[in-house]
């Protein structure tokens, strides 16, 4: 008689059943359905909420290299090729427009240049056509040969022919005064802020597939008043603030917040 003892019959049933198995994978299929969904959610949530700790760091940055040195950071990323008024492809832009029309391409005054110069600002580092990475080396020449400033360099300028796009601080000054006007700048790894008040000039977190530091500019911007009744008087430029970088978009740290908390809300 052939007798079957408990350990060899666990011995024999070393994998699942064909319903154990039917059921693990509904399971898993199940678990999918409901977190698939999330993913875009979650990368979105991700990189509002990281712009906004970045814009708010960099501005604080900005204000402590000014108490430090009586001077605002110098050799800022141009964010053009500093020939043409044609913005880089690499520029992050919404049916090719730029930040979504938020600032266009121009020429500061010679006034604008030297209220610049008088807070700092004399070089900047233009951008080549084809580089060697779009955040990490977007640049035409060496590190050692930024480009003066001038008023025959194309950069981006925000005024009152700007329709929206920009952080409600730029609207309020422009509303209560049309003759302003601000500059854009990029804060790459060759401003002079880098290794004095920040360790590194911070990388934006990948938004979707097609817009991350690998594919598109991902720095954050900082904004300058170069004209106005205030302007004018002390002729000296005035930092407004930083702002992410979107391509629809001159994005504050407040808007980042707000677009953070409907997205979360929306469930999108």
């Amino acid at each position: 008689m052939l007798v079957v003892t408990h350990s060899e019959t666990r011995r024999r049933r070393l994998g699942l059943t064909l319903i154990e198995l039917v059921v693990v994978l509904s399971v898993l299929a199940a678990v999918a359905a409901i977190l698939v969904p999330l993913i875009p959610n979650l990368l979105r949530r991700s990189h509002k909420v990281t712009d906004a700790t970045q814009t708010a760091e960099v501005s604080k940055a900005v204000l402590t290299y000014q108490g430090l040195y009586q001077s605002y950071p110098d050799e800022w990323d141009l964010m053009t090729d500093g020939t043409s008024t044609t913005a880089p492809s690499f520029i992050p832009a919404d049916g090719g427009t730029p930040f979504g029309g938020a600032a266009y391409i121009g020429n500061l005054t010679t006034d604008e240049v030297a209220a610049l110069r008088r807070v700092g600002i004399s070089n900047v580092h233009a951008f080549s056509t084809t580089p060697a990475h779009p955040t990490l080396n977007p640049y035409a020449a060496l590190v050692t040969a930024p480009t003066a400033l001038s008023n025959s360099l194309p950069v981006f300028i925000i005024d009152s022919s700007i329709t929206g796009g920009v952080p409600v601080e730029i609207q309020n000054i422009l509303a209560r005064d049309n003759t302003a006007r601000f500059v854009v700048f990029g804060l790459g790894s060759r401003c002079t802020a880098v290794s004095r008040v920040m360790q590194n000039a911070p990388t934006s977190v990948p938004q979707n597939a097609e817009f991350t530091p690998s594919t598109l500019y991902s720095r954050v911007g900082t904004i300058f008043q170069v004209a106005g009744t205030g302007i004018n008087t002390t002729e000296r430029a005035r930092f407004i603030g930083a702002v992410a970088l979107e391509d629809d978009e001159l994005e504050s740290a407040e808007k980042d917040l707000v677009n953070y908390y409907d997205i979360s809300a929306s469930g999108e």
